[in-house]
């Protein structure tokens, strides 16, 4: 039988550290939490490498003297909680004293501080690596607090390799400093990478001020606010309108009482408030803030203090609910149509001048003219070559059924039939398939009736297609005459440069243009044939590869790209086709491997067979 036995401080130093540090961004939460509870008016973040050599946090907070600063390093050591009681009344965003203790265990650290109000020389500082603390020792430091973090996980190589590129690491970073910034507006921030500044946030009145700095002016503006005050609990925030809606829910922020929480409880009221008004397959972007007595809610439940327990959740449901539906059914959600000038060339000059009021003379006689006639769906050719024309104007769809009498007959359905002649004329015969509701194609067979999703089954057909062609090398694109612009924030930025080869292939060339936004120089001729809009492609792409970047198989991250853009191009529910077009959709499906299901796993068909059929109409 195996041997009981106690382990040793540093190994559960090392394992404690394995529950709260994950990663670099998870050594700067903590140390800005600590910051944070410091009453600071400014914090600065220096990184090197992503984070994996050089993490430094500096503070103009209290600080701390002496005695305090030995027992830093110490497992436990904590001034913000003294009772029991106080665990559960807890006001701080840190406050289990092991945050410090269990990065010491796993990585060459240093804190140098001096209270606030002391003379220059009261300063001091301590080290420690691997779990062993050094002796204190007295220095000349600025008021305040500054932690060092240097070579993370140098004494566990397996965590280390754990740890993704420098980009990935790095833009995990700004999104915890985004949790903490945004939330506490009147703290000025500044985080520097490799030498760079790439984040100034001074000082901001309002929530709204702040979001500029992390999302741009665009957006920002865009956010409607809502708020609302029930008892115990405050509730405030912003929400983009359902027209800004993201690909995934990254763009959710929950903060209650200050932190920073994943919650299903909100998330869920905000994805119900939005109900009706977004696409299944999008996500509302909002910032949700939760003002709450502290006893009404338990934050240590989670090492890393990411999740949370409300006493009354159902309640805190409502209200937010509540609150969302109010503000959104205030709102004008109509979209609003600008002209702006060429972003390549500046307002002022005469040919920018000339652009504008012809851009504005063109979309002025586009409003005027009658609707052009409807795009056809394009097909991507098979591998035999054939193709449906590139345009033709619509064809009314075999969708309704028109009634015709006979004499001595009676009411018959003819799918497609023209209106009653003199003379009674043959029955039409049976087409092979018909659209139902201009989102299905129902087919039957000898011996059952398919059901196909219409954009289900093109979107895998282009998939397919798509992969077949990236494997004769990258995708056709097509440079767009007046490159579309679009803010990016920092990670997204460093995601785009990480991810650039695989773009290329995709068709898509980006260049910087600005501190802030990208150029689309490429696209791909599939998405712009189609009419995809560029921006909101981009946008949606960035967040799938932020949701899937950490993933080590390349493959598997362009799977989903390909998805992403088979989606976009593919035929809508409620696109009208023609007879003709229903005929090569199904053409196609006979061709195309995995033809059952989507890119994303949806079925493409349902069958129903006909001894089925007799079972539900009692014939058997």
């Amino acid at each position: 039988m195996p041997e009981i036995r106690l382990l040793p401080t540093h190994l559960v130093n090392k394992i404690a550290a394995g529950e709260v540090i994950e990663r670099p961004a998870s050594v700067v939460k903590e140390l800005v939490e600590n910051a944070l509870d410091a009453g600071v008016s400014s914090l600065d973040v220096t990184v090197t490498d992503g984070g994996r050599k050089l993490i430094s946090v500096r503070d103009d907070g209290v600080g701390m003297d002496a005695e305090d600063l030995k027992l830093a390093f110490a497992p436990h050591a904590t001034s913000k909680i003294v009772s029991e009681e106080d665990l559960f009344r807890i006001g701080t965003m840190g406050f289990r004293g092991e945050a410090l203790a269990s990065i010491a265990a796993v990585a060459h650290a240093e804190i140098v501080s001096r209270p606030r109000g002391s003379p220059p020389e009261a300063g001091h500082s301590i080290r420690a690596e691997g779990g062993k603390v050094h002796p204190l020792r007295p220095v000349a430091a600025p008021e305040g607090t500054t932690v060092t973090v240097r070579d993370l996980f140098f004494n566990t190589p397996a965590r280390r390799k754990f740890m993704r590129t420098t980009n990935t690491e790095f833009g995990h970073i700004v999104d915890q400093l985004a949790g903490l910034a945004l939330p506490h507006h009147r703290v000025a921030f500044t985080l520097t990478h490799n030498g760079r500044r790439t984040h100034d946030l001074p000082a901001a009145e309002n929530i709204r001020q702040r979001a500029r700095d992390f999302f741009g002016a665009e957006l920002a503006d865009s956010l409607i606010e809502f708020s609302d005050r029930e008892q115990a609990i405050a509730l405030y925030g912003l929400m983009a309108p359902p027209l800004a809606a993201r690909a995934s829910a990254r763009w959710q922020y929950f903060f209650v009482n200050g932190r920073s929480v994943r919650d299903r409880v909100l998330s869920h009221a905000l994805r119900e408030a939005y109900r009706g008004l977004l696409e299944p397959s999008r996500a509302p972007m909002a910032l949700v803030f939760v003002e709450m007595d502290p006893a009404l809610v338990d934050v240590n439940v989670h090492p890393a203090k990411v999740e949370v327990r409300f006493r009354s959740g159902h309640l805190l449901h409502s209200q937010l609910l509540g609150a969302i539906r109010d503000a959104l059914n205030k709102a004008d959600l109509a979209p609003a149509v600008t002209i702006d000038a060429s972003p390549a060339e500046p307002a002022g000059r005469p040919d920018a001048d000339e652009r504008r009021r012809s851009l504005k003379q063109a979309l002025a006689d586009f409003f005027k003219s009658q609707p052009p006639p409807q795009r056809v769906l394009d097909f991507p050719p098979s591998r035999t070559g054939a193709s449906l024309p590139a345009e033709r104007e619509m064809q009314p769809s075999p969708t309704t059924f028109e009634r015709r009498q006979t004499p001595g007959s009676s009411v018959e359905a003819v799918p497609g039939a023209s209106p009653p002649a003199e003379a009674p004329s043959p029955p039409a015969p049976r087409p092979e398939a018909i659209q139902l509701h201009n989102s299905y194609i129902v087919t039957a067979t000898d011996q059952a009736v398919a059901i196909i999703d219409q954009h289900a089954l093109h979107e895998r057909i282009i998939y397919e297609e798509l992969k077949r062609r990236l494997s004769d090398g990258p995708l056709a694109a097509q440079r767009l005459l007046i490159p579309p612009t679009l803010e990016v924030s920092e990670s997204e930025k460093a995601l785009l440069a990480e991810r650039a080869e695989m773009l290329q292939r995709l068709g898509i060339d980006l260049t910087e243009f600005g501190p802030r936004s990208v150029a689309v120089q490429k696209f791909p001729s599939l998405l712009a044939e189609r009419k995809v809009p560029v921006a909101g492609f981009i946008r949606d792409l960035l967040d799938v590869l932020a949701e899937h970047g950490s993933s080590d198989d390349a493959e598997a991250l362009l799977s989903q790209a390909l998805a992403t853009m088979a989606c976009k191009a593919a035929v809508k529910a409620g696109d009208p086709l023609s007879g003709e077009e229903i005929q090569a959709l199904l053409s196609r499906r006979r061709e195309v491997q995995r033809a059952a299901t989507c890119p994303h796993g949806r079925p493409t068909t349902l069958t129903l067979t006909l001894a089925e059929l007799e079972r539900q109409f009692k014939r058997t």
